[in-house]
């Protein structure tokens, strides 16, 4: 790469744990900017707009709205995200789609608590809150009643537990895209209760620890100035193919379909089964380019 990924984080941020490990799997120099748990962010607000979810990964003037874009752009042609075969895309879904919210619904109020005040301090847990709730008034996503949760949790490391058993990681040999996807909500639920996992299958507990002992690579602190340089130097004009209805050069806003359903808005450049990119403008001037997941985010003209 030409330069150096620049990530938009928070250390208690799931998915972005994902794409830390990720930089350590492809033994990746990157650049940090550590964000707020909750908007407003100014470091990344006036670059993706409405756009809420964290991480997003920056290559250039290309910013990755999707855990699973930043891999594959992270890992070029070496990506293994395209050889997940049915089985391991519905693990795959079952974790990032399912138990995600299961760990959340599952964890107990008090360490959740003692948790949040441990990252955020009593305002900051507050202000979170507050978010958190404004951000899934508009969720299609349902909740599950803790007991519910928490059985559903158990089937989860059951069911990993038992593929573990043929090798030593879900990807083979070696950890990969699907170790990554599998672990972190579990890495969430030990964050906030490190005796959860003390009736897991022992397989899945030495999992976990292994995957907790992967390398972030080396990282160091964005500037704004890094930041608008990294723009600044890749002034590629990106294009592609608009599937109807939607046009090329169309203003639309994209939202995802499940929760924190804030909207960015930008001039579409390219649709198609896979992929959203639109293109939006930094200080007025050097265009960036959005790119977003086709599944689970919805398109509107403006």
């Amino acid at each position: 790469m030409a330069v150096n990924p620049i990530l938009y984080h928070y250390p208690m941020s799931p998915y972005s744990e994902k794409v830390r490990l990720a930089m350590g799997l492809n033994n990746q120099a990157w650049t940090s900017v550590v964000v707020p748990a909750q908007p407003p962010r100014r470091s990344l607000d006036d670059l993706v707009g409405g756009y809420r979810r964290i991480p997003v990964l920056q290559i250039g003037a290309q910013f990755y709205c999707d855990s699973q874009l930043a891999f594959e752009a992270l890992s070029g042609t070496h990506s293994d995200v395209g050889a997940l075969d049915a089985d391991d895309e519905a693990l795959r879904r079952w974790a990032e789609e399912e138990i995600f919210f299961a760990v959340i619904a599952a964890a107990p109020p008090l360490k959740v608590l003692k948790y949040l005040l441990g990252q955020l301090g009593l305002v900051g847990i507050a202000r979170f809150v507050r978010d958190r709730s404004r951000m899934m008034r508009d969720a299609t996503v349902t909740v599950k009643a803790s007991a519910v949760a928490a059985a559903g949790i158990a089937e989860y490391v059951f069911h990993v537990d038992r593929l573990l058993s043929a090798r030593p990681y879900l990807s083979g040999s070696h950890p990969g895209y699907l170790d990554l996807c599998c672990y972190h909500p579990l890495w969430m639920a030990l964050a906030v209760d490190r005796g959860g996992a003390a009736d897991w299958p022992l397989r899945v507990q030495e999992w976990i620890t292994h995957m907790g002992e992967l390398s972030h690579g080396a990282a160091a602190s964005a500037s704004r100035r890094s930041i608008a340089e990294a723009i600044t130097s890749d002034q590629v004009e990106i294009s592609g193919e608009v599937s109807m209805p939607h046009h090329y050069g169309e203003t639309v806003a994209v939202a995802p379909l499940d929760y924190a359903r804030d909207e960015t808005i930008g001039e579409l450049i390219m649709l198609n089964d896979e992929r959203i990119v639109i293109r939006r403008r930094f200080d007025t001037e050097h265009p960036i380019y959005l790119h977003f997941p086709r599944r689970g985010f919805e398109i509107r003209g403006r």
